[in-house]
């Protein structure tokens, strides 16, 4: 029986890649300089876009209740990603899109995507999704009352005057071609 032949590397255990695990207690790394090491982090991230329907105008989408959004990741990566969806910082699902049916309250609130694969892991930009704003506050409506005081005078009146002195001759005069054309029993008018 032959034995097997030692590698002269020690076998690694560890695999190259682990996901990132998380915390939920409130530790804070601190940097070299003595800095909130992930706001330092986050502030160094490049945050990727989002395609949004309805369209996100600065990170945020107003829409009405029972309306439908939908949020989607549009930024190629090789290998492929894995894509998570949060909600205000919970997780609320996978994949490259997330629909919304029937927006509700419940849903009104920021989501973001978070893409890994084996060579980094991508963060897209916050997007709020919020109620419109009301454009202006109804107010109450008053009552007309009619001006009891109708006048004209001057060159007003007298423009008016003749204009419907000349409006009602043309009317009178139309008036009576159509019925002398009708009625021309003596056949004078061919």
């Amino acid at each position: 029986m032959r034995a097997k032949p030692q590698s002269p590397l020690p076998r690694d255990t560890v695999p190259a890649w682990s996901p990132p695990t998380t915390t939920t207690g409130p530790t804070l790394e601190k940097d070299a300089a003595g800095g909130d090491f992930r706001a330092n982090l986050v502030n160094s991230l490049q945050l990727m876009p989002l395609k949004t329907f309805p369209a996100a105008i600065r990170g945020v989408i107003q829409s009405e209740l029972n309306y439908s959004v939908i949020l989607q990741w549009v930024v190629t990566m090789d290998p492929e990603p894995v894509l998570s969806w949060t909600f205000n910082g919970v997780p609320c699902g996978m994949g490259e899109k997330l629909f919304i049916r029937r927006l509700s309250w419940e849903q009104l609130g920021t989501y973001m995507c978070i893409a890994t694969n084996s060579k980094k892991q991508l963060v897209s930009e916050p997007v709020t999704i919020s109620l419109p704003e009301p454009i202006a506050q109804p107010t109450e409506a008053e009552p007309m009352e009619p001006d009891p005081t109708l006048s004209l005078s001057g060159g007003s009146a007298i423009g008016l005057l003749v204009a419907g002195i000349l409006g009602a001759g043309t009317l009178i005069a139309g008036v009576c071609f159509t019925i002398i054309q009708t009625f021309d029993p003596l056949g004078c008018c061919e």
